[in-house]
């Protein structure tokens, strides 16, 4: 599409051809961008990361089940959510849902790909359309690039997660709600702690999309199983110096929390822990994201 601007030189008026898809009008970014399959445009932005300490007090209240649940606890617990900050992406796709059995063992199937993990061990046919578990950190990057993606950034994961909304804890609000994500909202009983440490507890995820999705049309987010994230565990910047919880380097960030989380304060969007990147678990998983390409040509605006 083209607009005519009008110029007068010596009295003349010349009529100078503009093409429309090169204006940028006041830094707009509303572009059409290529739709994905399985995955969601998370439009770029700027927002708060983490947590002040000025929170800790709201999380002591909705943690008060926790056995020991205290402030100094909980600043411990937490401590490497602090300070909150400000953090600037662009805008990117992710997948709709958690990567499945499904996909995984199609993934193998092609590529005779050897999986660090024991993830076969729950992809049993009746559990296909489950996230697929007992992934390595490897393994999930394996099977990102053979998809053509990667793994988020844990800021990518915290920006996507909280779905445009502005609630600090959870993408639907800032106070739990079982019926909005699966996780073991009734607590830990004292039989439920002593079948967890004999071995007995059954795998319990749920299939993908089993619950509603975040506003940016993003399923399990929080709660069913925790995902791995691309990004080494460390202090947020501004963070305290010395912080023991750092000495152990090489971990990876997991966010999201899990169907085995025992109570809502660790399943929170900015909730994040760290685990041993060669290390598996029946409770984690992993989805993708994709970079929107910066081609020479601009989008249809």
């Amino acid at each position: 599409m083209k607009i005519n601007v009008n110029f007068k030189v010596k009295g003349s008026i010349i009529m100078l051809p503009i093409l429309l898809s090169f204006l940028t009008i006041s830094g707009a970014s509303a572009q059409k961008f290529p739709k994905m399959e399985g995955m969601v445009l998370i439009p770029g932005g700027t927002f708060s990361m983490g947590i002040d300490s000025s929170d800790i007090p709201e999380l002591v209240e909705m943690g008060k089940k926790v056995p020991h649940m205290n402030t100094g606890h909980a600043l411990w617990w937490f401590g490497d959510e602090m300070p909150r900050h400000q953090v600037k992406l662009d805008s990117f796709y992710m997948d709709v849902h958690e990567v499945t059995n499904r996909e995984f063992k199609k993934f193998v199937e092609q590529t005779g790909y050897q999986a660090e993990g024991d993830w076969q061990k729950y992809a049993t046919e009746d559990r296909l359309d489950h996230p697929v578990v007992n992934v390595t950190w490897n393994d999930a990057q394996a099977y990102a690039r053979w998809a053509g993606k990667r793994l988020p950034t844990e800021e990518e994961w915290e920006y996507a997660a909280h779905g445009s909304t502005n609630f600090k804890w959870f993408p639907w609000g800032n106070e739990p709600d079982p019926s909005k994500a699966h996780y073991r909202h009734q607590g830990e009983t004292f039989f439920d702690g002593l079948v967890r440490l004999i071995g007995l507890r059954k795998m319990n995820t749920r299939p993908v999309m089993s619950y509603p999705p975040n506003g940016y049309g993003l399923y399990d987010m929080i709660g069913n199983v925790r995902e791995w994230t691309s990004s080494d565990y460390q202090p947020y910047p501004g963070g305290p110096a010395g912080d023991k919880r750092y000495e152990k380097k090489g971990q990876k960030v997991v966010r999201g929390g899990s169907w085995e989380t025992p109570n809502p304060v660790f399943l929170r969007i900015t909730s994040r822990h760290a685990k041993d990147p060669n290390s598996y678990s029946w409770n984690l998983g992993f989805r993708c994201v994709k970079d929107v390409h910066k081609n020479k040509e601009r989008y249809e605006l």
